[in-house]
């Protein structure tokens, strides 16, 4: 893990590991990612305005739509070349008959059945997405305290990978939280930083990232192969 830019180091240091350059530049977006979230989690001037005004000045819903687009933008990046798309939308039972729970990130091959509002320069793209097409989910969580057990048990009829990924979570919960989604049948589970609500203590979790990515790749990759 890598601690914050000016950031209290109150923990002891994980040990150097050096990257090469594709480590580096796969590393750059969770950084600008986790970078631009996290002031929004932990800046004085957006609490003091939030306090002043009784509600949040970026409502939640929101954040969290910003974080799985972005991430649909990232993986379309860490995906390229391997003939699939990265949407945010359903996934259709193969006799069109019922629907999934929302997916905030599917990937897929051979389009969609549908999709809403996919003009030239869309304000919202949705895609319905066979469920045959589907070579997994990813599902997003902004600050995760827990793992959701009936959203993959519900998913998994659908399609057989689904993985979990959250901006953030407390450093104490990293490691409960990852044997409960294994345990709950998520492929795996993955977080941008740990967020100590006490200190303000912010830790990018950058093995945590590359495993996550690497993981997800090796997965599909052996699901094509099937």
């Amino acid at each position: 893990m890598e601690r914050w830019p000016n950031v209290p180091a109150t923990a002891r240091r994980a040990k150097r590991v050096r990257r090469g350059v594709v480590a580096t530049l796969r590393l750059s977006h969770l950084h600008s990612l986790a970078g631009e979230l996290g002031h929004w989690r932990t800046s004085t001037d957006v609490k003091e305005l939030a306090a002043a005004k009784g509600s949040a000045i970026v409502l939640p819903f929101v954040k969290g739509l910003r974080l799985s687009a972005q991430l649909i933008y990232l993986l379309r990046k860490e995906l390229r070349g391997m003939g699939l798309e990265v949407d945010w939308g359903h996934l259709v039972d193969d006799a069109g008959d019922s629907c999934s729970p929302e997916c905030d990130i599917i990937i897929h091959r051979c389009g969609s059945v549908d999709e809403w509002d996919g003009s030239e320069k869309p304000v919202m793209h949705f895609k319905f997405v066979k469920q045959s097409c589907a070579q997994a989910v990813v599902s997003c969580k902004s600050f995760a305290d827990d793992v959701d057990v009936k959203y993959v048990t519900k998913l998994r009829s659908y399609v057989r990978r689904v993985f979990l990924l959250a901006e953030c979570c407390a450093p104490q919960k990293v490691a409960s939280l990852r044997k409960r989604a294994r345990e709950a049948g998520y492929a795996a589970f993955a977080i941008l930083y740990t967020f100590n609500e006490k200190t303000g203590e912010r830790i990018i979790d950058e093995e945590g990232w590359l495993s996550f990515l690497d993981t997800l790749k090796a997965k599909i990759k052996r699901r094509r192969r099937a």
